[in-house]
């Protein structure tokens, strides 16, 4: 299949496009930025005008569009509620109306467990109800609306995957495991701001392309929505992790909270696993090892 991936230079799409190159599909990469790296395969292009996109659509013949552009999370854009909108609403609606106007055989949306907002105890579904507490969720949660409303109306193949937080070699926002890696390589300890039992929900990013991928081959899509996480951790479960995987990390927690404080106590992914044959391979231990690889290797941020 012929696959446009938006935010191709970012965390989540610089390794989708290994993954879908590895399955056989060829892949268009966009984005504003290649973060001088020089990638000759990307792109350089913004979501906010539909003349250059829709021409590119035809000019390579695109089938499906795989969305995982915009602003990733909410304190990328803080203080700046509109272009978060733009960015993230406007910019998702165009896609998915060239998506509709080509045809194109399935879209193919990166929602967040932001959506969410705070939950508080109990077990988080897909029938949850959303209640953002950020205008980055909100726009998430607007995104699966046109997302569902573009299939309704129109028969657009569409679907939302609610991604928890994604963690690998070219991820630039703020990440507790990347500064525990890199402090560990230079010698330094790292201190982190936490809670004790406040639950974090890491996913590498290797096994959300594979769920990327995975709704995008189905042949069919019983849902519209799918939780992608792992299981639960709290800060001191993830640091006696890191010390025992990492060699030589010093993890130092001192009291604080995290800049996003929504209670989300666990996610069920049930659901995709029964639908669609889709759940995480690496535990947190795997996949540390995997990022420090990557790390040392040099194909990091």
């Amino acid at each position: 299949m012929k696959i446009l991936v938006t935010g191709g230079a970012g965390l989540v799409g610089m390794t989708l496009r290994q993954t879908l190159q590895r399955a056989g599909h060829q892949v268009t990469a966009i984005d504003v930025t290649d973060f001088g790296r020089g990638d000759t395969s990307l792109t350089i292009m913004g979501l906010d005008d539909a003349g250059p996109l829709d021409a590119l659509v035809t000019q390579n013949g695109i089938e499906a569009i795989i969305h995982c552009g915009g602003i990733s999370g909410p304190m990328l854009a803080a203080g700046k509620p509109m272009l978060l909108v733009d960015v993230n609403i406007t910019a998702t609606a165009r896609l998915l109306d060239i998506a509709r106007r080509h045809g194109m055989k399935r879209f193919v949306f990166c929602s967040s467990v932001s959506a969410y907002g705070d939950v508080g105890p109990g077990t988080i579904t897909e029938t949850t109800p959303l209640h953002p507490t950020s205008v980055y969720g909100a726009s998430k949660v607007a995104g699966e609306a046109l997302v569902d409303g573009f299939a309704t109306e129109y028969g657009l193949d569409g679907i939302s995957l609610r991604i928890a937080r994604v963690y690998g070699p070219y991820r630039r926002a703020n990440c507790y495991l990347g500064d525990i890696i890199r402090n560990t390589e230079k010698g330094l300890p790292t201190e982190i701001p936490c809670e004790d039992d406040f639950k974090y929900h890491y996913i590498h990013v290797d096994d959300v392309a594979d769920a990327l991928l995975t709704v995008l081959e189905a042949k069919s899509l019983p849902s519209r929505a799918y939780n992608v996480s792992n299981l639960e951790m709290t800060m001191p479960q993830i640091a006696e992790i890191a010390r025992r995987t990492i060699a030589g990390a010093r993890v130092n927690l001192v009291a604080g909270a995290d800049d996003v404080p929504d209670v989300q106590s666990a996610f069920d992914i049930t659901k995709i696993d029964r639908e669609l044959g889709w759940r995480p391979r690496l535990d947190l231990a795997a996949g540390l090892l995997a990022y420090r690889d990557a790390i040392r290797s040099g194909n990091a941020a």
